[in-house]
């Protein structure tokens, strides 16, 4: 049985690993405008997620503890911040029109001496701390799995790899909805990540 955490808990938090088991308290899902939790199997998600979800502050989400990756970034973000590591948030999206069926994924990689580590919790199977050599293998490798992921849910192609593309972003305003937070994740990064091209990290 997984332990219950308290919004106190946070701050007493002391490695990565500690905020990765904290954050099961927080179920996959999302907050709207007025408030409502939708959750994975919501029924009323699809018809509700574009126009009514908001991107929650890290202090929002501790808070309500229901969050899609856009928001448990920011969680990530507030406590990597607070005890100096150096990191990045990353989106990456299969970039065509939208609205879309495509999955979308935020995520944060930070650097621990000489490798970079991906955290992960909300992505399903993936959830975990992973090791790699560069930051470039890193998002390379995220990128296969959300790859993976949408041939599996029977919404894209091997031929839709070219799409994908992946974006360093900051720290967005709390609240946004989902239009104007993508307008801030598209914005071309100041990005000293090696390989940026244009406006996206790789």
């Amino acid at each position: 049985m997984l332990k219950k955490y308290t919004k106190s808990d946070f701050d007493k938090l002391k490695t990565p690993s500690d905020l990765l088991k904290y954050m099961d308290n927080i179920k996959y899902g999302f907050v709207s405008k007025n408030g409502r939790k939708y959750f994975d199997q919501d029924k009323e998600w699809d018809r509700d997620w574009y126009n009514e979800c908001i991107v929650q502050s890290a202090e929002g989400l501790l808070r309500t503890n229901c969050g899609t990756c856009w928001d448990q970034v920011e969680l990530e973000r507030k406590w990597f911040q607070e005890h100096d590591y150096q990191f990045k948030t990353i989106f990456s999206w299969f970039e065509m029109p939208e609205p879309n069926n495509y999955p979308t994924h935020t995520f944060l990689a930070f650097k621990e001496k000489d490798k970079w580590y991906w955290f992960e919790h909300s992505f399903g199977i993936h959830k975990g701390i992973h090791e790699y050599i560069s930051l470039d293998e890193l998002i390379d490798d995220v990128k296969s799995k959300q790859l993976e992921f949408a041939i599996n849910s029977g919404i894209a192609t091997t031929k839709d790899k070219k799409l994908l593309k992946s974006y360093e972003y900051k720290k967005p305003k709390a609240n946004l909805g989902v239009r104007d937070y993508l307008n801030h994740v598209l914005k071309a990064p100041n990005s000293s990540t090696k390989g940026c091209q244009d406006t996206f990290v790789q």
